[in-house]
């Protein structure tokens, strides 16, 4: 009879709970310990933010983490006081140091994850996936991942028709020099994603350049860094109106710890500089972010 047959199979569930044979249990709550801004920040838009412990001096969004303890900068990261946060998980962004303190934390007993630290696209959509399956949010995961590639998709689209300005990004200005940026840097990643070109290249990171060469590159577009605890820190001098971008009011400020993060806000941070590299695009590009 169907009834006995029901009977039965609840009956042979209890005895199997009995017996020890239950459902795996969900994973305990993590107790992370995050280093790097970007890491941190995708920790916290998957969903996991309530696993973390301490975060490093690079995190500061979203406003939380300032209530978290602060182990120190990762690049010059002490064991000592990341391992005094008790945390069952280390996450990591590439770049985190000095070595040998590192190497005390691989070796702590204490989960160690390391992540890539490459300002690229391609790195931040594979690091949002390693970080959802660490952190069993492999769905939140693949729904962030989605919502960045139909971010930068729609600004590839939207600016594949114009010619890229020629945009110069500038830090540490003075009178007579400044710093610019070249090849491998977040900056030049970020002006190529918005639809421009940045004509410096053949060194890497972060090189001065004096006023002459500045003045004769004449670029379209000039961005400047600008730190958002300090935001009059940067002035931008007065000989850059003397350039193309000064004549024609192209000369903007950029956010540092959310243009140049390359995390889970990059396509708002792309939508947004693309807005001022390509203003005449068509539909207007807009960001999300608030």
């Amino acid at each position: 009879m169907p009834s006995l047959r029901i009977l039965c199979a609840f009956l042979i569930g209890h005895w199997s709970l009995a017996i020890g044979h239950s459902a795996p249990a969900a994973p305990e709550p993590e107790r992370i310990v995050s280093l790097g801004g970007a890491i941190t920040e995708t920790v916290f838009a998957l969903g996991a933010g309530d696993q973390v412990v301490a975060r490093d001096t690079s995190s500061v969004f979203p406003p939380a983490v300032h209530r978290l303890p602060d182990v120190g900068y990762f690049r010059t990261i002490g064991a000592e006081g990341v391992l005094a946060q008790n945390p069952t998980l280390i996450l990591a962004a590439q770049g985190t140091g000095p070595a040998p303190q590192v190497e005390l934390l691989k070796h702590s007993g204490v989960a160690f994850v390391h992540l890539d630290a490459r300002p690229s696209a391609d790195t931040l959509l594979a690091n949002v996936t390693r970080l959802g399956e660490v952190l069993h949010r492999e769905t939140e995961a693949a729904a962030l991942v989605q919502k960045l590639r139909g971010q930068l998709d729609a600004v590839r689209r939207r600016t594949a028709s114009a010619g890229p300005p020629r945009v110069v990004f500038l830090m540490s200005m003075n009178e007579t020099a400044t710093q610019a940026a070249y090849d491998g840097t977040a900056a030049t990643a970020l002006i190529v994603l918005a639809g421009g070109h940045n004509p410096l290249t053949g060194l890497t990171g972060y090189k001065p350049l004096n006023a002459e060469a500045l003045l004769a590159l004449d670029p379209d577009v000039i961005l400047y860094g600008v730190n958002p605890m300090m935001p009059q820190a940067v002035k931008p001098p007065g000989w850059l109106q003397g350039t193309r971008a000064g004549r024609t009011g192209r000369i903007h400020a950029l956010d540092l710890g959310y243009h140049l993060a390359f995390g889970p806000r990059l396509g708002d941070a792309v939508t947004e500089v693309a807005s001022l590299l390509h203003p005449a695009a068509t539909p207007p590009l807009a960001s999300t972010n608030q």
